[in-house]
């Protein structure tokens, strides 16, 4: 999940904190609700007191929010996924974590650390609350006990199967384990995730008709919120299933044409490139050292052309290569991964073809358009 509009406040760690402006009226509210709800722990508690308690509660709270995520984007980075940053914003927070999990244990790692970290501050405050009682100190015993409640809620709220919330992603997690497919197990889970979104929504709706309208308007702004992301998930696990079904043969670049690594680039684009379908490995003394694409040219100044050789714009190589047997889905992730326009298939040791993004997503649109022209009457 990535939102645009931020104020940024720091990094801890190497990881950067965000705000979005949304934030604020989450704590505006919970602030508010938390002014009210330590009444029933301390029905003592004057006015004065129970503001600021409620405040302060609040702040540390979303301090807590925020340990939750960095939970989640420790755990990440230990596994070697890069990690953007940390975001609080109107449902809590968000660690954008910017490659999917290379397998199930690992993504059942990250999404646990999280709901883990919680109750583990639930715990924590659980025990402080004790010894402050012990101490006869009402202040300080009613804000550690709510701090509690709240983190344990929130790891409870965490934990339902809702995608992609921590719950959903355990869930996709062992779905993934069992189908051995993440798309496969990413449709299934964004299923259960609309049957949660419709049921909280469903809650929401009978609070408001009821007695308690506060809590089941936000209830229905959760279960949108749910529903929206359910759907949003389910979509992207047709395509990511489309792209695990395509292999790297059936889409790569087989119409390969050598360009000798002296070649200016005038040359190359004024009488080599531009075949449909084709790809340019670069060679130098018959060894492969690179590959050429027309679009590596946009940088250089049409009067350096006649000058400047084909190898000082071609990607060398030094990714990892690719199998014809890889799904399209790994081609598409390894392509993102190395930051290339391309990279080299090989098998036994020699090339023979060359996968590029374009590549891949024409022969999905040619397989989809095969299969509606098949299902016609």
């Amino acid at each position: 999940m990535r939102l645009r509009t931020v104020w940024r406040i720091g990094r801890i760690a190497g990881i950067g904190v965000a705000i979005h402006p949304s934030w604020l009226i989450i704590y505006v509210l919970f602030a508010w609700s938390a002014t009210v709800a330590v009444r029933y722990f301390d029905a003592d508690l004057n006015e004065v007191n129970s503001i600021v308690l409620g405040l302060i509660a609040s702040l540390v709270l979303f301090a807590s929010v925020v340990a939750h995520e960095f939970a989640h984007a420790l755990v990440a980075r230990r596994l070697g996924i890069p990690i953007e940053g940390i975001t609080l914003f109107l449902f809590g927070g968000v660690a954008s974590i910017l490659r999917e999990p290379p397998s199930p244990a690992a993504e059942l790692a990250m999404a646990a650390a999280g709901p883990a970290l919680s109750l583990v501050l639930a715990a924590v405050f659980l025990l402080i609350s004790v010894a402050v009682h012990a101490l006869h100190w009402t202040w300080g015993w009613t804000f550690c006990v709510f701090l509690a409640a709240a983190n344990g809620m929130l790891a409870v709220f965490n934990l339902l199967p809702a995608f992609p919330s921590d719950g959903g992603r355990i869930l996709r997690a062992l779905l993934w384990m069992h189908k051995r497919s993440q798309a496969r197990a990413t449709g299934t889970a964004s299923v259960v995730s609309l049957v949660v979104a419709v049921c909280l929504a469903g809650c929401g709706l009978y609070f408001v008709l009821g007695e308690h309208e506060y809590r089941g308007v936000w209830w229905m702004v959760i279960g949108s919120f749910l529903a929206q992301a359910a759907m949003t998930s389910a979509r992207q696990a047709r395509v990511d299933l489309a792209l695990e079904q395509l292999s790297v043969r059936e889409c790569m670049l087989t119409k390969l044409i050598p360009v000798p690594a002296d070649t200016t680039v005038g040359e190359f684009i004024g009488e080599i490139a531009g075949l449909p379908g084709a790809a340019y490995p670069v060679v130098r003394a018959g060894v492969l050292v690179g590959i050429a694409d027309v679009r590596q040219t946009a940088g250089i100044p049409l009067q350096r052309w006649p000058s400047t050789p084909v190898s000082a714009i071609m990607s060398p190589l030094g990714a990892p290569p690719l199998r014809e047997e890889a799904s399209a889905r790994d081609a598409l992730a390894a392509l993102h991964d190395s930051g290339r326009s391309e990279l080299p298939v090989f098998e036994a040791g020699v090339l023979v073809g060359i996968i590029t993004q374009e590549a891949i997503f024409r022969a999905l649109h040619a397989r989809k358009t095969s299969v509606l022209a098949a299902a016609r009457p």
